[in-house]
């Protein structure tokens, strides 16, 4: 597993969530630090917020999908971006799962079992 935000508690509690279901993670605190851990690790699923200095959570995911070796990765959105548009833009980037902040922790878990049927990364 893959988390990125920008928000350190944020990151934090989501690591702690999917470590103690099973779930190896690791975290980058923006865009251009995921694209570097993604460099050398293709996670089963990535969790990316939208709103991030620099690139933003669209950009790295169409980075992502232009990676012949990271295209399959599934994309789950969490982000307090949450209008029709923002929806419409995670689809467009390749995001499989829009959530919006505040989420459910069980209901993350719900999406990232959808993908990742063991604990595994």
């Amino acid at each position: 597993m893959l988390v990125v935000d920008d928000d350190p508690g944020i990151r934090r509690i989501i690591e702690i969530l999917l470590q103690k279901n099973g779930y190896t993670v690791q975290t980058a605190p923006n865009g251009q630090e995921a694209l570097d851990v993604l460099d050398t690790v293709v996670p089963d699923v990535m969790v990316l917020d939208v709103m991030m200095p620099g690139m933003s959570g669209f950009e790295v995911c169409k980075a992502v999908r232009t990676n012949k070796r990271l295209q399959s990765v599934p994309v789950v959105f969490l982000t307090a971006k949450g209008t029709p548009q923002d929806y419409k833009a995670g689809h467009d980037a390749g995001g499989v799962v829009y959530m919006v902040k505040p989420f459910r922790p069980e209901r993350l878990l719900q999406v990232v079992r959808l993908f990742c049927r063991t604990g595994t990364e």
